[in-house]
């Protein structure tokens, strides 16, 4: 369900891009130390983006070495060092990347609980790592996704149900030990860009969906592939979704590192567009114009 929150590196600056690439690099460090090697596999844009927006709402203020890893073993490149975003990072993707584990051996088919319990051992110790040092989050992930699961056993014809109860799922993950000041803000970016992901990922999913006959609330709501029209209307959601991120970021206070709210705004103003383009138009071959900007 994860993927679809991305920079476009063609509209960062160098060293804004280096510095993206190096914080990228640092968080896959992190989760080989705080959850295992094995976690690494787990690495997403989405999670790189929690840490970004945490470390703006903390006022973290990253630093960096010069490191060899093992898939650039030949040069040294810069990397983040750790920080305590970072490692929450790294627990967070532990989480939920096992707990999505756990509804697909609830939800697929034979051969797809087949594959979810092999990585379910293969992340089970991640995941107990992280719960040790995040049990409340923990308790948090699996509560919100069975609830998820729940509710899409019920199949609604509604998207904004479901979208609601993920959006809810990143609202906590998001807020999750931040100071009073910065929850309201990380609340309204977790809920949104949940929104965004769940929406997003149904639409990618469509054809798989229907072949198999899961659950996917868009089938649900139409009862059927999407029109362009009905498209359009999805299209408009996820941007109002866009707009809400953005009004949310125009709380925030400059950073001394002002590469980390140049990451952000490029992600919400380049990057999550593309991802509504893509979804929407990437695999349908819809010959109406659905893509404009904000």
């Amino acid at each position: 369900m994860f993927g679809y929150v991305r920079i476009r590196k063609s509209e960062l600056r160098v060293r804004e891009y280096e510095y993206y690439r190096a914080a990228y690099c640092g968080l896959c460090r992190s989760m080989g130390k705080c959850t295992g090697q094995c976690s690494r596999l787990t690495l997403s844009y989405d999670v790189a983006f929690l840490v970004h927006v945490r470390m703006l709402l903390c006022g973290t203020v990253p630093t960096f070495k010069r490191r060899r890893c093992l898939a650039h073993p030949l040069k040294k490149r810069p990397m983040m060092e750790a920080n305590d975003q970072l490692s929450y990072g790294a627990d967070i993707s532990a989480l939920l990347a096992y707990e999505k584990c756990r509804d697909d051996i609830a939800d697929e088919g034979f051969w797809g609980r087949c594959k979810a319990r092999m990585r379910c051992l293969f992340l089970s110790g991640a995941y107990r790592r992280a719960r040790k040092r995040l049990p409340e989050a923990a308790v948090a992930v699996r509560e919100h996704l069975a609830a998820l699961s729940r509710l899409e056993r019920e199949r609604p014809a509604s998207v904004d149900e479901p979208a609601a109860v993920f959006g809810e799922l990143l609202a906590d993950v998001v807020a999750f030990g931040l100071p009073d000041t910065a929850v309201r803000v990380a609340r309204v970016i977790g809920d949104k860009v949940g929104r965004f992901i769940y929406i997003a990922d149904a639409i990618d999913d469509l054809e798989k969906d229907a072949k198999r006959g899961n659950f996917n609330p868009v089938l649900a709501l139409f009862g059927e592939k999407p029109t362009c029209e009905e498209r359009e209307s999805i299209r408009v959601a996820l941007i109002a979704c866009l707009s809400d991120l953005e009004a949310a970021l125009d709380l925030t206070e400059e950073h001394p590192r002002p590469e980390i709210k140049a990451v952000i705004e490029n992600i919400l103003y380049f990057g999550m567009p593309d991802t509504v383009r893509r979804v929407l138009c990437g695999k349908t071959g819809c010959k109406e114009d659905i893509s404009g900007e904000q």
